[in-house]
């Protein structure tokens, strides 16, 4: 486990100014405050929380509406000022904050990143808090709660779920008669059922509309092969010691050989730019994505399209996802239970609220908030809500975000034609090993 070495007085002087100047440059409002402020905070016993999020254009709306309807119903006891801070920088900022002993009162996190926070002692473990402010664990998605538990502690409050699912324009499948009475893609079911409904757009579809787009490097076609491997019960990415790679395996070919086939076969453009836009544009019948392209696809004009979780190509039901999380940051100096508190009641009031969270697309971890007829009366999100509880999370590992980035580059080689299957996962493996053995 990393820890933060000391520093002399004046430079922790330095990073405490740099951090207050960079919060001021990189927020969107309240750009005052940075960091936790000290004591209970503000007159009349009211609490004041900082609370640095990322979330920029739609999603950074969209929260700062939840947190100016929190603050106005508890006007007299919480006070939330929202900070956004840069997407790129967001972690390290975090980090740095903490060891500054100028962390905010709550933050957010990606699922994914809570095993680097935690081995990194960056976030408290919320169940004491949890019990004080009246958190019902049993009431969140358990999929989704599983993911942020680790040694048996609840280190972060879920907030939604971002599953990889797919969405396809119905004027399309329609006008080719293979859009079902219900609204969905006519296709028979299993992997070769997908192949089948590609190749039915592509034999009928009119000249420039593409059956399927997809990346042909990055992230989406990484998040296909993912869903695939664990359609076909892989067995994980990591060993349980979480230091050997063990995805170069029956599975893991299989799925890359499935995932390389689209742009073999000319089912999938190679090299295509400006995927999203030419799916707005009514360019290609299907399109998978992440459910954060819901409310921009909306906003298309004309565009008649559908969303449902990704199609069980194999033995059973998949995806890729990743999650939003509440949770506490350490604080070194002026720990404050009061503001703890306070941050949980805000934590738990936004989990609660998830139906105005998914006017974005995503889904709310909240049961009680998936239950309200403001979601249920949504269009789409109902459609694709089951991909909450199929996807799979990445394995918890400190190391997972640069390990991960060297799997997407090693799967790259192999959808350019680069490296055969089973030479470029064996590389996959190596590159992915030497980051996980780094001290």
């Amino acid at each position: 486990m990393n820890r933060f070495k000391m520093v002399t007085l004046p430079m922790s002087i330095i990073l405490l100014s740099s951090l207050l100047l960079n919060a001021c440059s990189d927020s969107t409002k309240n750009s005052n405050d940075s960091g936790s402020t000290d004591g209970p905070s503000a007159k009349n016993g009211k609490v004041t929380l900082t609370y640095w999020n990322l979330f920029a254009g739609g999603d950074g709306e969209n929260m700062n509406e939840m947190v100016k309807k929190f603050n106005e119903e508890n006007k007299d006891k919480i006070e939330v000022k929202a900070l956004t801070q840069d997407w790129g920088q967001y972690y390290t900022k975090l980090q740095t904050a903490v060891a500054g002993g100028v962390a905010p009162d709550i933050g957010i996190s990606h699922t994914s990143k809570l095993s680097e926070l935690v081995t990194l002692g960056i976030i408290e473990p919320m169940d004491d808090y949890a019990k004080a402010g009246s958190v019902d664990w049993s009431g969140y998605n358990q999929n989704i709660l599983n993911a942020t538990v680790f040694d048996g502690k609840h280190y972060a409050l879920p907030l939604d779920a971002h599953p990889f699912i797919l969405y396809y324009n119905k004027k399309i499948l329609k006008d080719m008669n293979l859009l079902s009475d219900d609204g969905k893609p006519k296709m028979e079911p299993g992997a070769d059922g997908f192949t089948g409904l590609l190749s039915k757009v592509k034999q009928n579809a009119p000249q420039g509309v593409y059956p399927m787009l997809l990346s042909s490097s990055g992230e989406d076609p990484y998040r296909m092969w993912w869903a695939f491997y664990n359609q076909l019960n892989g067995p994980g990415l990591l060993d349980a010691s979480g230091k050997k790679a063990v995805f170069n395996n029956e599975q893991g070919k299989k799925a890359a050989e499935y995932t390389l086939n689209f742009f073999n076969s000319g089912l999938v453009p190679k090299n295509f730019q400006d995927i999203g836009k030419a799916f707005q544009a009514g360019k290609a019948a299907l399109m998978p994505s992440g459910v954060w392209f819901t409310s921009t696809l909306e906003a298309t004009q004309g565009l008649e399209f559908g969303a449902i979780p990704l199609p069980q190509f194999f033995n059973k039901s998949a995806t890729w996802i990743d999650s939003h999380t509440l949770v506490i940051p350490v604080q070194k100096k002026n720990k404050d239970p009061k503001k703890i508190e306070a941050a949980m009641s805000f934590a738990k009031w936004i989990a609660d609220h998830g139906a105005m969270w998914a006017k974005a697309g995503h889904i709310p971890a909240s049961n009680a908030a998936v239950q309200s007829q403001e979601f249920k009366s949504m269009p789409l999100r109902s459609d694709y809500l089951k991909a909450a509880s199929d996807g799979v999370y990445l394995p918890n590992s400190p190391k997972m975000w640069p390990a991960k980035d060297q799997l997407v580059q090693a799967l790259d080689a192999i959808w350019a034609g680069k490296e055969p299957v089973d030479k470029g996962l064996e590389k996959a493996v190596q590159s992915v090993e030497k980051i996980l053995s780094q001290p």
